[in-house]
């Protein structure tokens, strides 16, 4: 879905859809994601009268716990204000200078932006590193495992 974002987030318009993480190819490399997440995104002006998306994700993520193997579920929930700049250099300035700035992301103004990549990289963001339950059967790096040399001494 592709949107002129100025317009838009000048319009005060609203989308309200879903993403299927199983049909979404670029999470699917990074690891076997199930679920819907739902999403709103939502045009506007910030106080200083710059056009901005509101995007909002949440959802329950299916995947494999990484430390048992097991199924995992967990919820994800989070909104980003996105502003949006004319040129590089207004986008830069307002992310990556010194001083302290009241924008913590944007994008630049484009007629056909696509809100599904938009999406797609906001949940990327979101997932965790390795999925894990809070309290896991498996091993973790605070657990004793017996040296395999140890075992074998026995053996001989």
């Amino acid at each position: 879905m592709y949107i002129n974002n100025v317009k838009f987030a000048k319009s005060a318009h609203r989308i309200d859809s879903e993403l299927v993480l199983e049909s979404v190819e670029r999470i699917q490399e990074i690891g076997e994601y199930k679920g819907t997440i739902k999403y709103t995104l939502e045009g506007g002006v910030d106080r200083l009268n710059r056009p901005t998306l509101i995007l909002s994700i949440y959802g329950i993520i299916s995947a494999l716990c990484q430390n048992c193997l097991q199924p995992l579920e967990f919820s994800i929930e989070n909104q980003t204000p996105i502003t949006i700049f004319f040129n590089e250099d207004q986008l830069d300035a307002a992310l990556f200078s010194e001083s302290e700035s009241d924008v913590s992301d944007g994008v630049l103004a484009e007629d056909e932006f696509d809100v599904v990549q938009l999406v797609e990289d906001e949940v990327i963001m979101l997932l965790p590193y390795a999925a894990k339950h809070d309290s896991c059967i498996g091993l973790s790096y605070h657990d004793e495992v017996e040296s395999p040399f140890n075992v074998l001494k026995q053996i001989i």
